[in-house]
């Protein structure tokens, strides 16, 4: 994965973003008191998509646009192997 600039070289007042956390999983995300609309770059299905985008460096990924939910997302804010556990595995 690449990016393309880095956030210091883009110009103006950068926007805040808010995360909000509930059960240990972002339960929503803000950005300057808006819903944003989420794209993903996936690039683990994007090695088998036969429709995959290419990044600056020619890497392929899926772009997806995410229209369920936030919460549907499953961000964590621990590593898979510090998760909490609420009984539903």
């Amino acid at each position: 994965m690449s990016a393309s600039r880095s956030l210091a070289e883009i110009p103006g007042p950068r926007p805040r973003m808010t995360l909000v956390i509930a059960d240990a999983q972002v339960a929503e995300i803000w950005i300057e008191g808006h819903e944003p609309v989420i794209t993903i770059h996936d690039y683990d299905w994007g090695e088998t998509d036969p429709d995959a985008s290419r990044d600056s460096d020619g890497l392929p990924y899926s772009k997806i646009n995410w229209r369920q939910p936030v919460w549907k997302l499953g961000l964590s804010l621990y590593p898979p192997e510090k998760e909490i556990s609420h009984g539903t595995d």
